[in-house]
């Protein structure tokens, strides 16, 4: 994105990092309001403090960034300690998650690759000759062969050029922000300076 833009929407540090600026009333509000009665660090965190992470991190793109949660009520260090901890797990999980479909897609693309060559081999060795007393149903077997071989590469390479870029993409998000700094600031104490 411009970085003018980015200018007009974003704080930056003294070091040029941007700012990913979320305020709350309460350390409450960044957990699933589902989990309330469950500890901080059973709780899932809230998908909207998600979604806002994941959209300012794809709008800043590559540009290095910090996350700074700005609280009114009090709080204490282990609270904010399992904030940070809560933030950095969720993330790390997303990141595995995303792996995890990174290997389903290969696996995809090789099975489909592997039956294409397999189809095709198959074909090759047991070609029909072309003469007009061959049975249709030979014929229409070699050729729906020769079809499905097609068939099963060009979803092989579809799976390559459209299926792996996506993973890639959410997986670099994830790690980013599951190792980015988080700020925990009491907007009390903030504003007595």
């Amino acid at each position: 994105m411009d970085s003018g833009i980015l200018e007009n929407r974003y704080e930056f540090t003294k070091d040029g990092k941007a700012i990913i600026d979320i305020s709350v009333e309460s350390m409450n509000d960044l957990f699933n309001s589902f989990d309330k009665k469950a500890s901080f660090v059973k709780r899932e965190l809230d998908q909207d403090f998600v979604d806002y992470i994941i959209d300012s991190v794809k709008e800043l793109g590559t540009r290095e960034f910090l996350i700074r949660v700005s609280i009114d009520q009090e709080f204490n260090m282990l609270q904010e300690n399992i904030l940070r901890k809560a933030v950095a797990n969720y993330f790390t999980y997303r990141y595995q998650i995303e792996n995890l479909n990174l290997r389903k897609e290969v696996r995809k693309f090789t099975m489909l690759m592997m039956l294409g060559i397999v189809l095709f081999t198959i074909v090759s060795i047991y070609k029909l000759p072309d003469t007009p007393d061959i049975e249709v149903w030979k014929k229409i077997l070699q050729e729906g062969m020769v079809v499905a071989a097609w068939v099963a590469i060009w979803e092989a390479v579809t799976s390559l050029i459209f299926g792996w870029n996506p993973y890639y993409i959410k997986r670099s998000i994830f790690e980013r922000i599951a190792s980015a700094e988080l700020r925990v600031i009491n907007n009390l104490l903030r504003f007595e300076y």
